[in-house]
C-alpha cells in the first residue's frame, strides 16, 4: 500500500474507533484528525464530506454482509430451507459483532441531511450493489422453488426478509447497549422470525 494509501486507512481505522468507543454521534472530522494526527484538511482531502467517510467506513461490511447471505442459499434447498438458512446465516453475522451492525445500519443517520434530489448522502439513500446482489439471489431461489411467479415479487419478499431480521438485530443492538438483556432469548427471537417467514415448514 503506497503511503497516500496509508493516510486513508488510517483515517478509516480512527474513524471506526471512535464510533465503536465514544458512539457515531462523536464523528466529527476534528476527532479523526486528532486521533491520526493529521490536520481536518487532510481527510477533507480524502473524504470530502461526513456521508462518503462513512460510506467508506460502512461498504465492506455490507460486502461480508451480503457474502454471508449468498453463500448461506443452497441452490438445491426448498424455498424455506433456502430462507431459513439466509436468515440464520446473517443473524450470526450481525450478533457476532453488534458494534459493526451498529456501524452500518445506525451511524449512516446519524446527522446526516438530505442530498439535493432528497436522497440520504449515505449507503440508506440506495440498496447498496452487493445488497442487491443477496437480494437477487435469495429472488431467483424463490421463483425456481415455486413460492413466487415473478422475480420482481420475489425481490420485493428477499428485501422484507432482509428488513425484518434487521429489525430483530437492532432491537439486540439497543439492549446490548443499554445492558438490558431482552426477555426472550436472541436464537428464539430468530426462530420465531423464520416461522414466521416459512409457515409451510411448520
Amino acid at each position: 500500500m503506497s503511503k497516500r494509501g496509508e493516510t486513508a486507512a488510517r483515517i478509516l481505522a480512527a474513524a471506526r474507533e471512535i464510533v465503536r468507543s465514544t458512539g457515531p454521534d462523536s464523528l466529527t472530522f476534528d476527532a479523526v484528525a486528532a486521533r491520526v494526527g493529521v490536520s481536518k484538511q487532510a481527510v477533507l482531502y480524502w473524504f470530502p464530506n461526513k456521508a462518503r467517510l462513512i460510506e467508506a467506513l460502512v461498504r465492506p461490511a455490507l460486502e461480508a454482509e451480503s457474502a454471508a447471505g449468498i453463500g448461506a442459499v443452497d441452490p438445491k434447498a426448498t424455498p424455506a430451507d433456502a430462507i431459513r438458512a439466509y436468515l440464520g446465516a446473517l443473524a450470526a453475522f450481525h450478533t457476532s459483532d453488534l458494534d459493526r451492525f451498529r456501524l452500518m445500519y445506525v451511524t449512516p443517520q446519524i446527522g446526516q441531511r438530505p442530498g439535493r434530489n432528497g436522497q440520504m448522502l449515505t449507503t440508506l439513500g440506495r440498496t447498496h450493489p452487493d445488497t442487491a446482489k443477496m437480494y437477487d439471489v435469495l429472488a431467483q431461489h424463490l421463483v425456481a422453488g415455486g413460492r413466487y411467479a415473478q422475480i420482481r415479487d420475489a425481490s420485493r419478499a428477499a428485501a422484507a426478509i432482509h428488513t425484518a431480521l434487521l429489525g430483530l438485530i437492532l432491537r439486540m443492538a439497543m439492549a446490548d447497549a443499554l445492558n438490558a438483556p431482552i426477555r426472550l432469548r436472541e436464537d428464539g427471537l430468530v426462530d420465531a422470525l423464520v416461522g414466521v417467514m416459512t409457515p409451510e415448514a411448520a
